[in-house]
């Protein structure tokens, strides 16, 4: 009798999705697991605009490319690769001040 309540107490408890666990060992979800806003954190209109990459340095064009000038061509194209796959310098960080108001 004790197994069969058990069976069904276990069944039940399977179909059930909100289930918190409580007690003071209990782990808080995250708020980003939520489904929630974060507080304080304002609507993206509000954020700095992203910076742009730098468009690829063009040392050749297409036109330039004659069967004379071929091996010069694949000589600028291997400098224009080697000087865009440098890295470039980091773009300057918004800081976010956050002021605890005391009354």
């Amino acid at each position: 009798m004790k197994t069969l309540l058990f069976a069904l107490g276990t069944v039940a408890l399977v179909g059930c999705s909100g289930l918190k666990p409580v007690g003071p060992l209990a782990k808080q979800v995250p708020i980003t697991q939520q489904g929630q806003p974060i507080p304080g954190v304002t609507d993206a209109a509000a954020r700095p605009p992203a910076l742009k990459p730098t468009p690829p340095s063009l040392f050749v064009s297409p036109s330039e490319v004659t069967a004379a000038s071929a091996y010069d061509a694949a000589s600028k194209l291997a400098a224009e690769v080697n000087a865009d796959s440098k890295a470039t310098a980091n773009a300057p960080v918004t800081v976010e001040v956050s002021r605890v108001r005391t009354k």
